[in-house]
């Protein structure tokens, strides 16, 4: 059994509360309060209540880990029936740079059942001495809904979320950063399969398990709509998110064949997923697009962790 398959499995098995009344459903005791201690040396001035916040918030982050068993997988396009029942075969997307479907092999991980949610990204850059963005439409009564706890975070940039998950991980002394591009893909195709639609059945059923058409203007609380089957919510729809992997529309054709990391360099970072706004039958497991910096903080723009080997 591979080192993360062992580590989830011990920690469930373990789970109960710590004596800091945080409980766990994954962690023991001792865990709690290593995490816990971790969280009062880094931050020795921080109220207790804020320290128990933030281990709060970290011990979360673990329990809402989903166990990836590893496995190869064709990476990219993949054809389907044009049209119901029929028997010819068409590209799935529009989308060029992920045309050339390549072998990856993955080695076991995790991912996060959810998208980062506003309360925990607030408090994170709370902590790192941030104003909270969009202050002013916080403070109208109007569109307080927007920034409701469990609604997923907005971003401006990838290096904010990508040094979120390496916070939590510094905190929980485990491997956390962004999923890769391929962790992305093989979990929203349940571990790679042809799956279009990560959703619980493979489709779009708009008001079932994906929002509705009336709706689509803004994001739900994460975990609103069934998950896929591997227990993940929102790859399809809610927001898209960012990933590690730096983008090179040529890529696919010159990637590394196990657990890839993308190009060594490049000027902007792959987006996963398709956001509410975007057409839905558009936000395929294969969809793929790249940024880097955003002109202001973007309501569809959230990301979500994992844990590697």
């Amino acid at each position: 059994m591979h080192r993360v398959s062992a580590l989830l499995l011990a920690l469930s098995l373990a789970g109960c509360s710590s004596s800091s009344s945080i409980t766990s459903t994954t962690l023991s005791n001792s865990e709690i309060d290593a995490i816990q201690a971790r969280v009062e040396s880094r931050y020795p001035d921080l109220a207790s209540s804020k320290q128990q916040q933030v281990t709060e918030l970290v011990v979360r982050a673990l329990d809402n880990m989903v166990f990836i068993e590893g496995g190869s997988f064709m990476m990219g396009e993949f054809k389907v029936p044009c049209e119901p029942g029929s028997d010819q075969l068409c590209m799935s997307d529009f989308d060029r740079d992920n045309d050339f479907a390549h072998k990856v092999v993955l080695d076991d991980y995790a991912l996060a059942r959810y998208e980062t949610t506003m309360a925990d990204f607030d408090l994170f850059r709370e902590l790192q001495g941030k104003t909270p963005y969009e202050q002013d439409l916080r403070e109208r009564e109007d569109r307080q809904y927007l920034f409701e706890p469990d609604k997923p975070a907005w971003t401006k940039n990838w290096q904010e979320p990508k040094d979120y998950c390496l916070w939590v991980g510094e905190l929980a002394d485990r491997p956390v950063d962004l999923p890769t591009e391929a962790q992305w893909e093989f979990a929203a195709r349940n571990r790679g399969q042809n799956v279009l639609y990560a959703t619980d059945n493979g489709k779009i059923e708009q008001g079932r398990n994906y929002v509705r058409e009336n709706k689509r203007r803004y994001t739900q609380d994460v975990g609103r709509f069934p998950p896929n089957p591997l227990g993940l919510y929102d790859l399809t729809g809610n927001t898209g998110e960012w990933v590690n992997d730096w983008y090179s529309k040529n890529y696919y054709r010159s990637s590394s064949t196990h657990n890839p990391k993308g190009p060594t360099n490049g000027t902007s970072k792959v987006i996963r997923g398709g956001d509410n706004r975007s057409t839905p039958s558009t936000n395929t497991t294969l969809n793929r697009h790249h940024d880097w910096e955003l002109n202001d903080f973007y309501i569809m723009q959230g990301f979500r962790c994992s844990l590697s080997n």
